[in-house]
């Protein structure tokens, strides 16, 4: 089972042989986490400080989150203990079932699910593998927590990146919890995070991943004092209630009668209380401890209630054709009760209060003068599809230069831009498919844009900040999820839309269903129609079909050459995007049509929109750090390394 996130639509390796040198690193960490914190939290909001927050905490907590699979399926959790006790999502662990659980330094152990209580969305696993030197991390206090303080996810969202690395995001707390109510921030989730952690700077758990909404500011955790409450339970391979020990069934399956004198029993389980005390078939079950029960829920409260009070027995009141009997039950909670067990030991240390950053509500604005400079190397690219759709993107100006780069698969016949009051043609230099760029020019030499002269920095480290410019807007402000990597084409297909078929002896593809509204539809192909050519490309078979079209881009167009009776035509197509058939709120968003399949990304956390795509990508020096090329997921969007950028110019 893939773990999915519930809808509402429901770090460096450590040394092997030495436990006191992670508690030494540990301490070091946090020193210097308490002293950046203190100057984080002073009147003036100091980027700086918060940078390297943010880089401790993730090297300190990163040895401590796991990967954790179970045939063929991925979710997240972390290790709170030397012990071996992983903290993870209600949903997503069986107990009993075994996992195994990756380490970011390379290492697979075993583990068995222990509690797991799917209403509150809690969860418990026990690493089983004998190991003395586990990296662990802190549980904290979900107590004190404060909206707008600052907060790191680092976990497994799975789907592409670096095998044994974490992707980490960066957020704000957005509510706080309280009640039944779960924490919420801005750090983004996705399928594959359920379990994950949520830290606070101070490398403290604070949230388990457990849900999320279609907004991006709506991804929930399940605050971590819900697992101290609950920390009895977990410890026992069970499954339990959001309200503490298991209630002890009575041991019937019955039916709500409706009419709100009480639950028609329908069969009763063997041996059960029900079996064993005198409960019969046909029996209607009008009160329980004292309380209607006019149906099964409010029967389950009345054992709940009853289990609360700690009662030995209750009185089940029934209706027997027509009489009305009174059984007496024994109910002995404390024999399902968990034993007591101890909450993790941790070394003693102070931590300074949670403390809010407000700017953190609307932190591009922080960088508005920065981000009004940058903004000059963007400039708006129209250009024609196929089908006379117009479609606009980002460009990136080449300063001094008559060049400009964006995003191949977005930008099709007769490019223009728009400078100021003025319409541009642009004349299209080459196109490198491979990384989905196009190297355009114009008539007029660049006044503003990026530098490609001088020498590339280093790619800025995970958790670094960057920002993505908006000649219209504020722009965004992200952080570096995980390291640079090559990213599979795995997504990003052409979509012609049709269900083709051999048509007779290695004669073509004959076209079986047409899908309403895609790409065959739109340009007019028919059920029947018999492909035989597409561009230079002899069709003798339907797999032959597939395979030309598993090479191609979404927006790419296609001459087709069909027969249709005793016509031979030809239909230019513009393909789509292949579709999602996920209805998870993580997949009702939108994601860029060419996606995967680029040599080198580098991976951040902006909520880019596929039209904000082929801009530039910046630190917060201003350096020119990559173009963003795609939003892959809920959680990443893509940036082609300068240096790639850099290297088509050159052989203009």
């Amino acid at each position: 089972m893939i773990a999915a996130l519930g809808s509402l639509a429901f770090l460096h390796p450590l040394p092997r042989n030495s436990t006191a040198m992670f508690e030494i690193s540990w301490i070091r960490s946090y020193l210097f986490i308490l002293l950046s914190t203190a100057t984080a939290t002073a009147a003036e909001f100091d980027i700086d400080s918060l940078q390297e927050r943010i880089y401790a905490t993730i090297e300190s907590v990163k040895p401590a989150v796991v990967s954790v699979r179970q045939r063929g399926g991925m979710f997240s959790g972390v290790i709170v203990s030397k012990e071996g006790q992983v903290l993870s999502a209600g949903h997503a662990v069986r107990p009993g079932a075994r996992y195994q659980v990756l380490l970011p330094d390379g290492r697979q152990l075993t583990a068995v699910g222990k509690g797991s209580n799917p209403e509150a969305d809690c969860a418990l696993l026990q690493i089983t593998s004998e190991v003395d030197d586990l990296p662990f991390v802190r549980m904290g206090e979900s107590d004190s927590l404060v909206r707008n303080q600052p907060c790191l996810s680092v976990s497994f969202p799975g789907g592409q990146g670096v095998r044994g690395v974490p992707v980490v995001r960066f957020g704000r707390l957005v509510n706080t919890g309280g009640g039944r109510r779960m924490l919420q921030s801005t750090a983004l989730m996705e399928p594959g995070d359920s379990g994950g952690p949520l830290f606070d700077l101070q490398g403290r758990v604070i949230g388990i991943h457990s849900r999320i909404g279609q907004s991006m500011t709506r991804n929930y955790e399940v605050d971590v004092n819900t697992f101290k409450k609950f920390w009895n339970e977990l410890n026992r391979e069970q499954t339990f209630t959001r309200s503490g020990p298991p209630v002890p069934k009575l041991g019937f399956r019955g039916v709500d009668r409706g009419d709100g004198v009480g639950i028609s029993v329908m069969e009763i389980v063997e041996n059960s209380l029900a079996a064993n005390h005198g409960i019969e078939p046909e029996d209607v079950i009008q009160t329980v401890y004292g309380r209607k029960t006019p149906s099964i829920r409010d029967l389950r409260r009345a054992l709940v209630a009853a289990r609360d009070d700690k009662i030995k027995e209750i009185v089940v009141k029934i209706r027997r054709e027509e009489k009305e009997l009174e059984i007496t039950v024994p109910f002995d909670v404390e024999s399902e009760s968990a034993p007591e067990v101890e909450l993790p030991a941790y070394g003693e240390q102070e931590f300074a209060a949670p403390q809010a950053i407000d700017k953190l509500a609307n932190l591009p604005m922080v960088f508005s003068e920065l981000e009004s400079e940058l903004d000059d190397a963007c400039v708006e690219i129209s250009s024609t599809l196929s089908d006379d759709e117009e479609l606009s993107i980002v460009g990136t100006l080449i300063n001094a230069t008559p060049f400009i780069v964006s995003k191949s698969s977005m930008v099709g016949d007769k490019p223009t831009a728009q400078v100021g009051d003025s319409t541009l043609e642009l004349e299209v230099v080459s196109r490198d498919k491979e990384n989905d760029l196009v190297l355009l020019k114009s008539s007029m030499q660049n006044s503003a844009g990026i530098d490609l002269s001088t020498p590339f920095e280093e790619i800025p480290g995970i958790g670094s900040f960057l920002i993505t410019p908006d000649a219209s807007g504020p722009g965004l402000i992200s952080v570096v999820s995980t390291k640079v990597f090559t990213s599979r084409k795995q997504q990003s297909r052409g979509f012609l839309g049709v269900v083709p078929e051999d048509y007779k002896q290695k004669a073509g593809a004959i076209l079986k269903e047409v899908t309403k509204g895609g790409a065959a539809d739109r340009a007019g192909l028919l059920v029947g129609d018999v492909v035989t050519k597409m561009n230079d490309t002899v069709i003798a078979t339907h797999m032959e079909m597939r395979r030309f079209l598993g090479t191609l881009d979404p927006n790419a167009t296609v001459v087709a050459t069909i027969q249709r009776g005793e016509e031979d035509l030809e239909k230019t197509i513009r393909l789509g995007a292949f579709p999602s058939f996920s209805n998870h709120a993580a997949d009702q968003m939108n994601k860029s049509g060419r996606r995967d399949g680029f040599s080198q990304v580098i991976p951040h956390d902006a909520d880019l929109k596929p039209t904000s795509c082929g801009g530039p990508l910046f630190d917060l020096e201003g350096n020119f750090v990559g173009l963003n090329i795609a939003r892959n997921s809920r959680v990443r969007s893509y940036a082609i390394p300068g240096s790639i950028v850099k290297e088509l110019v050159d052989q203009k």
